[in-house]
């Protein structure tokens, strides 16, 4: 049996070779506190157990136990929540650069000040992934489709929070973070996580790369505005508006507002710049009735597996295949204050229509 070592810098996988060396340790999981029984008052650091599916396939088609996480996030509760007065809600899913002061606690910071809880979730500290663990290794331990099962689990921690109406939770994401809020719509994904919770009411994505599609036939039904950059060359933009028809096409409200002169990232304390990283836009990933995944026509068959470890080294695998049939290399981003500004305009005009308003 071959064995791939895949080698990774900061920016981009470096190499990907067959020899018989095995590829970087898996990190185990944090041993963090019990998880977090909310009251009225709980905010700031809680704690919720979660899954680990590592590809949509396990999310979709959930023939198999999934291995139990526990993740902490940071919730970021309005001084008006109350009981008598409960408040909306807004998950906040991170990009693969992972929590950021300037973006994910900003945001949270953001909707408290404007009268709804902010949950940062840290998908990847829930999975041993630190600020020194490689750009390209960080992707391969922790999938979008992680995120999405953190973000549903997330709701349901929030049902349980005596000042939050859960009938007003919605999910933002970034990046990486955006292709989760996306695929969240998937009705097949919320009855299989949290179908005994309200389905999140909003869903915002935030420049999430549309390399692949889950192939949605029903949505929850509820509402999905994305926000790109036309100089964001991480957005396929003709892949984005197919997607998104689709959905439209599946159950929900569809809007898009797309920035003329915006690249990536544009809520990022870093200067804008062409930044050489992994971009998946040119690779076109379809999942399959059975689960396995089509990248560019050719098909990746998606074995059992029964334990983390081996999701791990399927996803260097399907990554690295990805990175040398169809990946191209950066994208412009960076800082932007005016389109920041006015992407804050369009984020208080969806929270003020689909969580605050009674």
């Amino acid at each position: 049996m071959r064995i791939f070592l895949f080698c990774f810098s900061i920016a981009t996988f470096a190499c990907m070779s067959q020899d018989r060396r095995l590829p970087p340790p898996l990190p185990d999981f944090p041993d963090y506190p019990a998880v977090t029984k909310p009251t009225t008052v709980t905010s700031g650091e809680v704690y919720f157990s979660s899954v680990t599916p590592g590809d949509y396939k396990w999310l979709i088609l959930p023939t198999q136990p999934l291995p139990v996480t526990t993740v902490k996030a940071q919730l970021f509760l309005p001084s008006t929540a109350s009981r008598d007065k409960p408040v909306p809600a807004m998950v906040i899913i991170h990009g693969s650069g992972g929590v950021l002061l300037s973006r994910e606690i900003a945001y949270g910071k953001w909707m408290a000040s404007h009268g709804i809880a902010g949950l940062v979730v840290n998908s990847y500290a829930a999975r041993g992934v630190t600020d020194q663990t490689p750009y390209g290794l960080r992707v391969a331990i922790v999938s979008d489709a992680d995120e999405v099962a953190d973000a549903y689990s997330a709701l349901k921690f929030l049902n349980q929070h005596q000042a939050i109406n859960p009938n007003k939770i919605g999910v933002m994401g970034f990046s990486y973070g955006g292709m989760a809020s996306r695929a969240a719509l998937d009705k097949r994904i919320y009855q299989n996580l949290a179908a005994k919770v309200p389905a999140f009411a909003l869903h915002l994505d935030y420049y999430g790369p549309c390399h692949f599609d889950l192939q949605t036939t029903i949505t929850t039904g509820a509402p999905l505005f994305s926000l790109r950059g036309a100089e964001d060359k991480s957005n396929d933009l003709e892949a984005c508006a197919r997607i998104e028809n689709n959905l439209r096409d599946a159950g929900s409200a569809i809007g898009s507002t797309i920035f003329p002169t915006a690249g990536h990232g544009w809520e990022m304390a870093s200067a804008r710049q062409f930044v050489a990283t992994l971009n998946p836009a040119p690779c076109k990933q379809v999942l399959m009735d059975n689960g396995d995944w089509q990248v560019n026509g050719e098909t990746i068959v998606v074995p059992p597996l029964p334990d983390r470890k081996q999701k791990y080294h399927f996803r260097l695998r399907l990554l690295g295949q990805m990175k040398q049939s169809c990946m191209s290399e950066g994208y412009i981003m960076g800082a932007d204050k005016p389109t920041h500004a006015l992407a804050n305009i369009l984020l208080e005009q969806y929270t003020q229509t689909y969580l605050l308003n009674k």
